[in-house]
């Protein structure tokens, strides 16, 4: 690390020791392993990573894509080609200047960019040439800029960021990091957020009875019982958007090939009441989207229709997790009143379900859950070429229209044609009922009652918890 970038630091933890601000504290069970974009694999890494790097684009609070560091952008030779010019006067925390270099670095340390050629044009422009027509490629440089060298330099915890925090000190015991402290001096309300590390969620849970945190996370809100943390805390349930959780119908088995026979199963789930308290509802296999086809919105399910499936046997295999392990007992008590049909539930630990069943293949029904993007590209969650492990088509679906509609779909840049070609795979989707889809789950989050202004965003990420940290005070 260089010696600038050691005083900027030790300059950032004497203001942050003189300046009479209060920290907003949050609490967190693990251990932080890197802030870098190309290095950041937990939830928490990657909220960290969000405040303190900026990309070339961000989404707003309403998840519209809009420039970040890009001050303008072409795209040409038929969406080949993306040309794009960073806003002059943007510096890194060690006082360098964020230049092309930057952004060529970055396209090679991030997965995601592989593949594509980048060209620098002059110092603040780089052209960045694809192989094949992606029209979802501006969503992907959303991920934060890296200085030049920094993944070769890193030193620990800090780093040169751009985004509004940096880290001003990280503490530890022994070999244990014990909290992370982000400082922003741009005038906001709070200006300081920690983060406080916890061996397990008991301790977190303690930490909050004891003040010592302002807010927590939790996967499940049942892990909380204690009535004085409860009384202190306020929850927030934000739905997380970038996961959808679907029962998948295995095509491959013969039961399930026979379409009347998942049309059935569908229209006797009734999946509002089945996710209540759980999350919002999937609305069909682009949801909660700008492509989102109003048809698709609402699950297919029919309260007056008199399904017989008496004799019929539904198993449906489900990760070991205490809530889906809920809302499946409500599917099965739903579908065996409604149908006669038995159901039984198989769990498994998530080394097996993922070795076993899910690459395997080896299932009827499965409840799982699966990340998308922001972009509506469904490309390789339900494409015919990615039916085998380890592709993410899990039911098998197999449908030369639905494919040409997401081949076209990916390479089209103007939204209204878009829109065209996705709604034509979101219709055949719905017709041919290879999934029911269920719900995007809780992010539950618990925050103090003296902390005020949270209001209602579009959380696709547990990160976007942060998107109107501006408005928060005590």
């Amino acid at each position: 690390m260089q010696i600038l970038q050691f005083i900027t630091y030790y300059l950032l933890s004497l203001i942050y020791l003189l300046i009479p601000s209060k920290a907003f504290v949050e609490g967190v069970v693990g251990q932080p392993a890197s802030f870098l974009p190309s290095r950041a694999q937990s939830q928490t890494d990657k909220t960290i990573s969000s405040l303190i790097y900026r990309g070339l684009f961000r989404y707003d609070n309403f998840g519209t894509l809009i420039p970040d560091l890009a001050e303008k952008w072409e795209i040409s030779n038929e969406g080949l080609v993306y040309t794009i010019k960073i806003k002059d006067g943007q510096y890194w925390s060690d006082e360098a200047k964020i230049t092309a270099d930057d952004l060529i670095y970055t396209s090679y340390k991030i997965q995601n960019l592989s593949g594509v050629a980048t060209d620098k044009i002059d110092a603040l422009t780089v052209r960045y040439t694809l192989p094949n027509k992606f029209s979802p490629f501006l969503s992907l440089l959303t991920v934060g800029v890296m200085q030049n060298g920094s993944d070769e330099d890193y030193a620990g915890l800090y780093t040169a960021s751009s985004g509004p925090f940096r880290v001003a000190s990280v503490k530890k015991k022994g070999e244990l990091i014990k909290r992370v402290i982000l400082l922003d001096l741009s005038g906001k309300s709070i200006q300081e957020i920690v983060f406080r590390f916890y061996p397990n969620t008991e301790e977190l849970t303690t930490a909050a009875k004891l003040g010592e945190i302002n807010a927590f996370l939790l996967d499940e809100k049942d892990h909380l019982s204690d009535g004085t943390v409860q009384k202190d805390f306020k929850l927030y349930q934000y739905p997380i958007q970038s996961v959808y959780y679907a029962l998948f119908f295995n095509l491959r088995s013969e039961a399930y090939k026979d379409l009347a026979y998942r049309e059935k199963l569908a229209k006797s789930l009734n999946v509002f009441e089945d996710i209540k308290g759980f999350g919002i509802p999937v609305q069909g296999a682009i949801s909660r989207n700008f492509y989102t086809g109003d048809k698709y919105k609402s699950p297919v399910f029919d309260d007056v229709a008199v399904i017989d499936l008496l004799g019929k046997e539904v198993v449906i295999d489900i990760p070991d997790s205490p809530f889906l392990a809920e809302i499946a007992s409500r599917i099965k008590d739903d579908w065996q009143t409604r149908t006669g049909a038995s159901v039984k539930l198989i769990k498994h630990a998530s080394d097996e379900i993922r070795s076993k069943v899910i690459e395997g293949r080896s299932f009827d029904v499965l409840l799982f859950g699966q990340e998308v993007g922001r972009d509506p590209d469904r490309y390789v969650n339900w494409h015919s070429t990615q039916a085998e492990a380890p592709g993410l088509n899990l039911s098998g679906f197999n449908n030369v229209r639905a494919d040409r509609a997401l081949e076209e779909g990916r390479k089209e840049l103007d939204p209204d044609i878009r829109k065209t070609h996705y709604d034509e795979f979101q219709r055949i989707v719905n017709d041919q009922v290879p999934a029911i889809f269920l719900h995007h789950p809780y992010m539950n989050y618990y925050v103090n009652q003296k902390v005020k202004g949270l209001g209602d965003k579009y959380t696709f990420t547990p990160a976007d918890r942060f998107l109107d940290f501006n408005n928060w005070y005590f």
